[in-house]
């Protein structure tokens, strides 16, 4: 019987396991690893900040993937060995026919002095409880959201956060004594959205009295301040949203590509390695344009789609899938009812096409529907 091992039991690896199940019945095994006991929907962290719902709805025990016919095991990685397919955890060894590196991105305030201390973490579950409580007792002054570093991932989740925090402060009746400001790296709000989109979220912005600055070199975070190279930025309450990188384990492996980041052709997910396939956030795929592709739970989903789809062709004989289009899709939140979808063909070129539909209601709904229906099939009703 062959194995696929599945490194990491996020959006991709659980859609990698899942589809293989689907396809290759109980004749192939399939084991997902991660140190994590839970699943968490990301999505849900601007939502728990401003008291819009909670956390636990989105956290799932990925103990429930063994009722799939998909074994579990939680343990951390100690080492990968791509040439191999052979992975050393703390109690033990796995071998695999097929190898998929689907480990993520991880936030990294560390890299970024007296964030750490001075900031909200908006990406880490564990600073979430204590974020919400700041937002909740917030009396007035200045909320200032800060981009500071690069790549991270769900490129619009600090800026929907923005929206949501404008709207509860008016709810609230304290939108006229709240400064709320995005500050960011970049130099657009969101590049991988280009010029036009960028332009389109900031005027989002601008209309709702939420400021924003971009191309802000910063040296450190202070006690209520942020020390730029050409200035400063002063805060009451603030939200970080830190440089991200992949795990350790990566480095030494062999699967770096130029930096830190897994490397693997863009149409295949693979990586230099025989039927080594490595998606989601853990890889860095360059567009056109040079940007990176967005860091994304859906990216990774159509990514493990893709992987798997290759994997059963070849278990089975067939003919391999399509190329990997890099189409995707997100819906960004304008408030606790309304959403806009943008669609994007991010391997263009030039450079991607990202258009921006309409903000509707409907929108807003999809987005509850795409993450109850990803549990679903994931861990069941």
């Amino acid at each position: 019987m062959k194995r696929t091992l599945v490194l990491g039991a996020g959006f991709g690896g659980l859609t990698v396991a899942h589809d293989l199940r689907k396809t290759l019945g109980d004749a192939h095994e399939i084991v997902v690893i991660d140190r994590r006991p839970q699943f968490l929907m990301g999505l849900r962290k601007p939502w728990a900040v401003v008291g819009l719902d909670r956390l636990d709805p989105g956290r799932r025990d990925r103990a429930l993937l063994n009722d799939a016919g998909i074994r579990f095991v939680q343990e951390s990685i100690a080492k990968i060995d791509p040439r191999a397919r052979r992975v050393e955890t703390e109690s033990g060894a796995f071998d695999a026919d097929y190898l998929v590196v689907a480990l993520g991105a991880e936030p990294r305030p560390d890299l970024v002095p007296g964030l750490a201390e001075h900031g909200h973490d908006l990406y880490d579950a564990e600073s979430i409880p204590a974020l919400a409580r700041a937002v909740a007792d917030f009396d007035g002054g200045t909320i200032l959201i800060l981009i500071a570093g690069v790549p991270y991932k769900c490129p619009p989740a600090p800026f929907e956060t923005a929206l949501l925090l404008d709207e509860r402060l008016r709810e609230r009746g304290m939108r006229d004594r709240t400064t709320l400001a995005v500050n960011t790296v970049q130099p657009l709000l969101l590049p991988n959205a280009g010029r036009q989109g960028s332009a389109w979220l900031g005027e989002q912005l601008a209309t709702r009295g939420i400021a924003w600055q971009v191309g802000c070199r910063i040296r450190q975070v202070e006690a209520s301040r942020v020390a730029f190279e050409d200035g400063e930025a002063r805060f009451d309450l603030l939200i970080g949203v830190p440089p991200h990188r992949p795990p350790r384990v990566i480095q030494g492996s062999g699967l770096e590509g130029e930096g830190p980041w897994v490397a693997v052709d863009a149409s295949t997910l693979r990586t230099p390695f025989a039927n080594v396939f490595a998606i989601g956030d853990v890889t860095q795929i360059k567009l056109a344009n040079g940007l990176p592709l967005p860091k994304a739970g859906l990216f990774a989903e159509l990514e493990g789609r893709h992987v798997a789809a290759a994997i059963a062709a070849d278990v089975q004989g067939g003919p391999p899938p399509a190329a990997f289009d890099g189409r995707g899709f997100c819906f960004i939140e304008m408030g606790r009812a309304a959403a806009a979808l943008v669609e994007g063909e991010f391997f263009a070129t030039p450079e991607p096409r990202v258009a921006v539909g309409e903000i509707s209601a409907a929108h807003s709904a999809g987005k509850r529907r795409f993450e109850a229906e990803r549990l679903e099939r994931w861990f069941g009703g």
